[in-house]
C-alpha cells in the first residue's frame, strides 16, 4: 500500500478537450458556457453548483494564474421530454482568459466535490503534464475519464502533478510514522533536515536493501515526504487547536508553511544523494564555490582539484539536483564554467521534447530515475541517464 494512497482517493473525474476560438475569445462569445457531454454527467450528475479553482499553468511557474468561484453544471433542455443538452457555466477566470483556441482544458473534481478548471498552452511543458495525468485522449469534445474505478498508486510522477493542480496530498494511507519521529527527535517538531534525512533512509532500508540505487533514492524521498506530511499536518491541527493570537500570528504561521515546503524538497534530494555517493566512496563536495561564488549542488571530485588548473578538465562533473525543472534548469548552465557538458537530476516526469532539445545543444545531460523514463518519448529515452549511468561516469573519472 503506498502511503499517498490511490488516485481514486483525490479525483472523482475528469474531462480534457482543446478550446475552440469561440470558447476562448471574448469577442466572439460572451456566453461564459461549455458545451458537456452525455458522459459527464456519470461524474458531474445532473444538475449542480460547485466551489471552483480557477486555474492557467504557465511552464514559467511565477506566471501561473490563479482565482476562485462558483460553476454550475445543468442540463439546457431539462423541460425537453427526450433531448438534453448540458452546458458547463462558469464566471470571468483566468483558465479561460489566458486561453487560446487549441489550448488544453480540463475539468477536474476532486474527492471533497470541487472543481479545478484548468487550462495549459497547446504544445506546453504544462500541458505534458495535464496529459501524464488525464492521458493525451484530447480533443474538441470533452473526453471523460473516471478515477473512481482506477487502483493505480499514487506515484511521485502523479504527486508532482497534482500538486501544481493545488491538491492537497496525505501521506496517512500506510505507515504511521509520528511515534518514530517522537520517539527520535522528542517533542514533534521539524529537526535538521540532515536527522529527518537519515531516518527516512533507516525506515526505508540502506542501499542495500534496494535492487538499484534509482529504487532507493525514489524509496527514501517517499518516505521523508510521506513522514514529512504526517508531521506538518499533525503540527498544523495543534495550531488550530490552540487558535491564532491575530491575522499577522495566522499570516506568519502560513508563510513559514510555505516557506518550509519550498526548501525542504530540494535539501531532501540532496541529502539523500549525497549519502549515496558516500556509501559507493564516490569523491564529491556539496556547494562548492566556482566562478564568481557560484555553488553548484554536487561538484566530482573535489573543490582543489577543480580551482586546480592543471587538473584535467574532462575528470571534473557537477550535478545539478532540482526536484522539478520546468525553466529554471538553465540554472546549472552557469554554476562551473570549466566544466563543459553538465549533469541535472531530477524527478520531473514528462519534459517537453523542446526543452530536452535545448538540454542537449547546451551540453546538459538530464538524469532521472528508471521507472520515470517511461513519461518521456520512446526517442527521449534514448538519451536520458538513470543514476546507475551517472554513478559509472563519475566512478570511472575517480579512478583514471
Amino acid at each position: 500500500m503506498s502511503d499517498f494512497g490511490c488516485l481514486h482517493d483525490y479525483i472523482i473525474g475528469a474531462s480534457i478537450k482543446r478550446l475552440s476560438l469561440v470558447e476562448c475569445d471574448k469577442h466572439r462569445s460572451n456566453q461564459h458556457e461549455l458545451n458537456g457531454t452525455q458522459k459527464m454527467k456519470a461524474y458531474l450528475g445532473k444538475k449542480e453548483e460547485f466551489n471552483a479553482n480557477f486555474i492557467r499553468l504557465d511552464d514559467a511557474v511565477e506566471k501561473i494564474q490563479q482565482s476562485a468561484g462558483k460553476v454550475t453544471w445543468y442540463d439546457a433542455r431539462q423541460k425537453h421530454p427526450v433531448r438534453s443538452e448540458y452546458r458547463f457555466y462558469y464566471p470571468d477566470n483566468p483558465a479561460i482568459k489566458y486561453a487560446s483556441a487549441g489550448d488544453s482544458l480540463a475539468i477536474i473534481l476532486k474527492t471533497d466535490r470541487q472543481i479545478i478548471l484548468v487550462s495549459a498552452a497547446q504544445g506546453s511543458q504544462s500541458e505534458l503534464e495535464l496529459f501524464e495525468l488525464l492521458g493525451d485522449q484530447i480533443s474538441s469534445n470533452f473526453n471523460v475519464i473516471d478515477f473512481s474505478r482506477s487502483d493505480e498508486f499514487l506515484s511521485a510522477s502523479k504527486r508532482f502533478i497534482i500538486e501544481e493542480l493545488g491538491i492537497e496530498i496525505k501521506a496517512d494511507y500506510g505507515q504511521n510514522y509520528l511515534d518514530l519521529m517522537t520517539e527520535r527527535f522528542g517533542a514533534l517538531t521539524f529537526p535538521e533536515t540532515k536527522r529527518f534525512s537519515q531516518l527516512a533512509r533507516e525506515i526505508a532500508g540502506d542501499l542495500n536493501h534496494h535492487a538499484t540505487a534509482d529504487e532507493a533514492i525514489l524509496h527514501w524521498w517517499d518516505t521523508e515526504e510521506a513522514m514529512f506530511k504526517q508531521l506538518e499536518a499533525e503540527l498544523i491541527n495543534n495550531k488550530l487547536s490552540d487558535g491564532f493570537v491575530d491575522s499577522d500570528d495566522f499570516l506568519k504561521f502560513s508563510q513559514t508553511i510555505r516557506q518550509r515546503r519550498n526548501s525542504r524538497a530540494g535539501f531532501a534530494l540532496e541529502n539523500h544523494l549525497a549519502y549515496l555517493f558516500s556509501s559507493l566512496k564516490i569523491s564529491y563536495v556539496r556547494e562548492a564555490k566556482t566562478e564568481n561564488n557560484k555553488k553548484p549542488d554536487f561538484l566530482f571530485p573535489s573543490t582543489e582539484s577543480y580551482h586546480d588548473l592543471t587538473f584535467p578538465e574532462n575528470k571534473l562533473t557537477m550535478l545539478g539536483v532540482k526536484t522539478s525543472c520546468k525553466d529554471r534548469w538553465r540554472q546549472v548552465l552557469t554554476e562551473a564554467d570549466r566544466i563543459q557538458h553538465k549533469h541535472l537530476f531530477t524527478l520531473q516526469p514528462k519534459i517537453s521534447e523542446n526543452q530536452t532539445r535545448e538540454m542537449i545543444d547546451a551540453n546538459l545531460q538530464l538524469v532521472v530515475p528508471r521507472t520515470i523514463h517511461s513519461t518521456y518519448t520512446p526517442q527521449q529515452q534514448t538519451w536520458l541517464w538513470d543514476l546507475n549511468d551517472f554513478i559509472k561516469k563519475v566512478s570511472e573519472s575517480d579512478n583514471c
